[in-house]
């Protein structure tokens, strides 16, 4: 399929650096997925040959920088844009730990192998497809990939329970995959997904809080959501939306993040991940403050903006996201009096100002406020 063309030029370039000092290298993972879907891919990620040490020689310090502990990556910098690249790796006789003081126990997992090799370590058919740009070539070592992705289906790479046990995490990633392309699951894949569900109990709060974040990044987060609450996975992930998923807070929820999404879609948003925050926490701050009389917001009181968070912290619970988006969030929702009274005195703080301006439109054109 000629997608050379959609790939940005940078990228190319890197491919083509590696390839001309020896190091076979392709595009690989989602950015591959996503151009053959027609879609624009949101990052691109490179495979090689070439060790960090190699591709840090090849394209010099300030280009590049290696990172990772379990698996050693290196981050190019092209403006503000960052193109991961990884050395092709293949499963190691045994993963050793590494202890350090005070650290968290680490297992280092940097057997390096060869293209084929590697693509039998990556998670799931579709994410297995490898492009050469420079000679416009598919490579499916997998054998499965382009016709499940053509068939729109998610499937493992190897046996399912294995690979969902060597990583509870791509439990999340093939649900997100369902929700975000109207993908369906292999029976055994969905058969061995559901069984080892609980192991997502034991993934760490860190990785899973930047999967939500990836998820409420994509405008097709309320799919997603509907999707976690169908496979029971929202029971783990976010258990406060998932016992509260039949009310009317829930419900307002969904409305207002669909609609926030086909704007953002439409161009009319930017992605902004605090206005995507705020808009899910808002019918459930609404419901946990007292209401003003003649009003469909709360009763001002000095401490409203403390009551706030704390909905939000807990609505989002167990994850944890950073304090300036927290802040950002809390501040569109808390600002919707001050805009309803007078939007003039907000305007002195543009940012904060934009965001509430957009919860109250996306307020408005639900009916969760009325139009004056």
């Amino acid at each position: 399929m000629p997608i050379r063309h959609k790939i940005a030029q940078h990228v190319v370039e890197i491919i083509e650096s590696l390839q001309k000092a020896g190091f076979e290298s392709y595009l690989v993972g989602g950015a591959v997925r996503d151009l053959l879907l027609g879609l624009e891919p949101k990052d691109y990620d490179i495979s090689t040959a070439a060790t960090p040490e190699q591709i840090r020689h090849l394209f010099g310090k300030r280009n590049v920088m290696i990172i990772g502990k379990r698996f050693r990556l290196v981050h190019y910098y092209h403006g503000h844009d960052i193109v991961e690249i990884s050395t092709f790796r293949k499963k190691p006789a045994k993963l050793e730990p590494v202890i350090t003081p005070g650290k968290t126990l680490v297992f280092h997992d940097n057997s390096f192998g060869t293209s084929y090799e590697d693509a039998f370590r990556r998670d799931f058919t579709i994410n297995a497809i490898f492009y050469d740009p420079v000679k416009n070539q598919i490579i499916d070592h997998c054998g499965q990939g382009m016709n499940d992705l053509e068939g729109g289906i998610v499937r493992t790479i190897g046996d399912p329970a294995e690979r969902f046990i060597e990583d509870p995490v791509r439990i999340l990633r093939a649900l997100k995959l369902v929700g975000q392309y109207g993908f369906r699951i292999s029976p055994e894949t969905e058969k061995a997904l559901i069984e080892k569900m609980p192991l997502i109990a034991s993934c760490s709060h860190s990785r899973l809080s930047l999967e939500l974040e990836k998820i409420l990044k994509k405008t097709s987060s309320d799919k997603t959501l509907k999707i976690l609450y169908e496979y029971n996975f929202l029971s783990y992930f976010l258990p406060y939306i998932h016992h509260d998923w039949d009310t009317p807070e829930c419900k307002d929820m969904l409305r207002l993040l669909e609609l926030r999404n086909a704007r953002v879609d439409n161009g009319i948003y930017r992605n902004s991940l605090s206005l995507s925050v705020a808009t899910m926490a808002f019918p459930f701050v609404c419901s946990a403050l007292e209401k003003a009389e003649n009003s469909p917001l709360w009763k001002y009181h000095p401490k409203i903006e403390k009551d706030i968070r704390h909905v939000v912290l807990n609505l989002f619970s167990p994850h944890s996201f950073p304090k300036r988006l927290i802040f950002s969030a809390v501040s569109a929702i808390m600002f919707q009096t001050a805009l309803l009274r007078d939007s003039r005195r907000m305007s002195r703080h543009p940012t904060r100002y934009q965001h509430a301006v957009e919860l109250q439109e996306i307020l408005k054109l639900t009916g969760i406020i009325n139009s004056p």
